[in-house]
């Protein structure tokens, strides 16, 4: 999950720190999508975890944060995508933008807040 986030905010930067390249946003997608995919299979190792050990799904904090990220990186990729097809352009591209945002948020919540169960930090 964490190689994912740091994928992720790879994408993210590419989109901030490389719009002048014409690239750009060929790699923000790639990038982006290969780390969704690698957080989706975090998700299904993490159930799987918490199925073979007995524990419960979705009982604290982190894993409620953890579910609002995955929920928002979906979305966030959803209106990436869909932004190119809008009649509205700019308001799908604020509402992606600023969801994104949010979603960084709260997965680097969710690390930190994983770490603390684990006794890391």
């Amino acid at each position: 999950m964490a190689t994912s986030t740091l994928g992720m905010i790879t994408g993210i930067g590419a989109a901030m720190f490389f719009r002048k390249k014409k690239n750009w946003l060929k790699i923000h997608k790639m990038v982006n999508s290969i780390s969704f995919v690698g957080m989706a299979a975090g998700i299904v190792m993490a159930f799987y975890y918490v199925f073979e050990t007995g524990g419960e799904h979705i009982d604290g904090v982190h894993q409620i944060i953890g579910l609002i990220a995955i929920t928002s990186a979906f979305v966030t990729m959803f209106l990436g995508f869909y932004q190119f097809k809008a009649k509205n352009k700019p308001a799908i591209r604020v509402v992606h933008r600023w969801i994104g945002r949010f979603f960084l948020l709260m997965c680097l919540t969710a690390i930190i807040g994983g770490l603390m169960l684990i006794n890391v930090i």
